[in-house]
């Protein structure tokens, strides 16, 4: 999916034994950051949950190498102060079909944030959305040649553009190819609403094997959902990220279910 997001890095690796949140801020900060203040809050309520935050500013990074929106600078800045909180940056891809020399810009452009004078937005990693795949059961396909092998440039791109270790997620949406994550540190194997998750039995499908670097993004969560019921049970089958919103449109948030995900995820409020 694709709006508007931004973020904050830590060059820290997520713990690989814990569920953490998903997250897509895609919403426009506001003046120094202030239509944040609910993540902002909820994130200093809950410093035992880690979040990884993907940034969006403009379908991307934008159309400049450094960013030049005071707002949005102000609140990466203010996300980077946080130990829980580690960054990626949004790139589309179109299922495969964007010219990879512009997915390979955009990932240049988030790597040169760590230059930014004055600030830290330093970007800790890379959130491939619409990532193109074939049925699970097909071993490959010949989309832009090698859906594989596109995926393999990209990222190994991505992993040599930035002078530090970053995390990579893919985001299909759906059910992907093993060999996927043989690219990736995290793969998004479920984005649709929450009356779907429930019918289709998502972590059943899942090797589980693959768990770990497996996320779900679960959208038009309703209010009383049993978010600590599916919390509880994609932590007891090893599964990696999650992330609720109340809309499939995220740049709208409830600041009730972002701190009912928190608890649920992590822990004791402070």
């Amino acid at each position: 999916m694709k709006f508007l997001s931004l973020l904050i890095p830590l060059c820290l690796a997520l713990p690989s034994n814990s569920l953490f949140i998903l997250f897509p801020l895609y919403l426009y900060p506001g003046e120094n950051g202030a239509a944040w203040n609910d993540v902002f809050s909820t994130i200093e309520a809950y410093p035992n949950v880690q979040y990884q935050i993907v940034i969006n500013p403009n379908t991307g990074p934008g159309t400049t190498s450094l960013p030049t929106d005071a707002n949005i600078i102000a609140g990466i800045a203010k996300l980077n102060t946080y130990p829980n909180v580690h960054t990626v940056g949004y790139v589309e891809t179109y299922h495969g079909n964007r010219d990879i020399s512009l997915v390979n810009a955009d990932t240049s452009a988030y790597a040169s944030w760590a230059n930014y004078p004055g600030a830290n937005i330093a970007i800790g990693g890379i959130y491939y959305d619409d990532v193109g795949i074939v049925d699970v059961t097909t071993p490959s396909n010949s989309m832009n040649g090698s859906i594989f092998s596109y995926y393999a440039n990209a990222t190994t791109y991505a992993r040599t553009a930035f002078k530090s270790p970053i995390d990579i997620v893919f985001n299909p949406g759906t059910r992907a190819p093993a060999q996927l994550f043989n690219y990736a540190d995290t793969v998004v194997e479920f984005e649709d609403s929450f009356a779907n998750y429930e019918a289709q039995g998502i972590i059943g499908q899942i090797p589980a094997g693959l768990r770990g670097k497996s996320a779900v993004q679960i959208y038009n969560t309703p209010e009383g959902a049993d978010v600590g019921g599916v919390v509880g049970n994609l932590t007891a089958s090893g599964v990696g990220g999650v992330y609720f919103g109340v809309d499939r449109d995220y740049k709208v948030y409830s600041k009730v279910l972002m701190g009912d995900m928190a608890e649920a995820v992590g822990g004791q409020k402070r």
